[in-house]
């Protein structure tokens, strides 16, 4: 829903689009790092309370972030809001891998149209809430959501069986198994990246280089070093397929993001567009997902990953090169079938993705990769509010849209090459994920 409220969150504040682009920023720093500490978490007091824990926490945050009379603050709860639905996925992954037994990609399939749906409807949503109680409502609305949802899982979530190992006793017992310094590590260097990239519109922050690379060295070490990582590269440099699932999901989510937020704000600054307009526009893509995701589920079931892979790659590229062709005097109707072709790709890449990381995740540690999943996601996401803070910097247009779509472009060329050629994508029966 925040897609919609950029535009207001800067004349609110008096600040730029760099500025407010920390709002997407932050939120997806502070899911990249929760994602695997609420994974772990999850396998070892139980995904029915780590799941319910998470919720409520982010309806005290969005209590919070509706409060904020400053922009810090608002970005204060926003990340722990991002800490708290950190732990949803990955319990809820968790909980459907050991509740059903077969079927599980035509499950995924329905979990992937019920986020295509909500991810879609958020523009459109945000945006009469936006039009008519201001942007302070769009963290409210997440208040009854939670409500709801906490009903349901208290009711229908199976109880948590007794863990597969020892549960650590105290403080110190879990900071050893969650690895908080090599989280740290790790949210300190991304940090330092997206401040050095978001200050190459001003005045560039030289730096936050050196410091960047002294603290990925150091998080290299000390993941090594500990007995259950932060991430776990040891088991990442011999599980070549998984690497793969998550780099590719993390480019192919700097593409999606960069759509998805860079769009609504290019609509309202500079083709001037209501709120309720552009939400409007932005509801393609949640319709397109709704449609993809059940061919794509019914493809990987009869010829595997690899086709749907190579058609949601297709999709992306020819949607992202139609960006190109966006001017100041463009009709919504072609607007409209630009994203129609990009929303198309969402099904075939989350769905085709999300079975490949099920076939290479070790069963044991399904909720942590499902957890490390999800942080290459927020990964791509970072990237995508990175680009646009630093191209829509100054001003919003037809020429700084069409440098986002160049980027895009050819990132999209990249994932549909290395997609064709990898081999990680064809090894696997369509039958393995049940």
């Amino acid at each position: 829903m925040i897609a919609i409220a950029l535009v207001d969150l800067q004349h609110d504040f008096g600040v730029g689009f760099a500025d407010v682009s920390w709002l997407v920023s932050s939120y997806y720093l502070g899911s990249a790092i929760g994602q695997p500490i609420a994974g772990r978490l999850g396998d070892l007091y139980g995904r029915r309370r780590a799941f319910m824990s998470g919720l409520a926490i982010v309806g005290l945050s969005s209590v919070a972030a509706s409060l904020a009379p400053t922009l810090a603050l608002l970005l204060t709860a926003r990340v722990v809001q991002a800490l708290g639905s950190s732990a949803l996925f990955p319990a809820g992954v968790g909980i459907l891998r050991h509740t059903l037994k077969d079927r599980q990609t035509q499950a995924l399939g329905v979990l992937s149209i019920f986020a295509s749906v909500s991810a879609g409807l958020g523009p459109t949503l945000g945006a009469f809430l936006v039009g008519w109680h201001g942007w302070r409502l769009l963290f409210l609305a997440n208040v009854p959501i939670v409500a709801v949802a906490l009903v349901l899982a208290w009711r229908t979530l199976p109880l948590d069986g007794p863990p597969s190992v020892p549960r650590p006793a105290g403080p110190a017992g879990v900071a050893r198994e969650v690895d908080l310094r090599g989280a740290a590590l790790f949210a300190g260097s991304l940090f330092c990246v997206l401040w050095f990239l978001l200050s190459l519109e001003h005045t560039p922050a030289w730096w936050a280089v050196p410091v960047a690379l002294a603290g990925w060295a150091l998080f290299v070490r000390a993941e090594l070093a500990a007995k259950d990582p932060f991430i776990d590269l040891r088991t990442l440099a011999t599980n070549r397929p998984l690497v793969v699932v998550y780099v590719q999901f993390a480019a192919v989510n700097v593409v999606f993001y960069s759509v998805f937020f860079g769009i609504p704000s290019y609509l309202q600054a500079a083709r001037h567009f209501s709120a309720e307009k552009t939400g409007l526009v932005m509801l393609v893509v949640a319709g397109l997902g709704v449609v993809t995701t059940p061919i794509a589920a019914r493809m990987i079931d009869r010829v595997g990953i690899r086709p749907p892979l190579l058609l949601g790659a297709s999709l992306m590229a020819v949607g992202t090169a139609l960006l190109l062709t966006l001017q100041a005097g463009t009709s919504t109707a072609w607007l409209v079938v630009v994203l129609t072709v990009i929303g198309a790709s969402v099904g075939f890449n989350n769905l085709a993705l999300q079975s490949a990381l099920y076939r290479s995740a070790p069963p044991d540690r399904i909720s942590a990769a499902s957890g490390l999943f999800m942080t290459s996601r927020y990964m791509g996401t970072i990237l995508s509010a990175s680009l646009l803070g630093l191209v829509f910097g100054r001003a919003i247009g037809a020429p700084q849209l069409h440098v986002v779509a160049t980027v895009l472009l050819v990132l999209t060329v990249v994932i549909l090459v290395a997609t064709a050629r990898a081999r990680e994508f064809s090894a696997a029966a369509p039958q393995a994920a049940g």
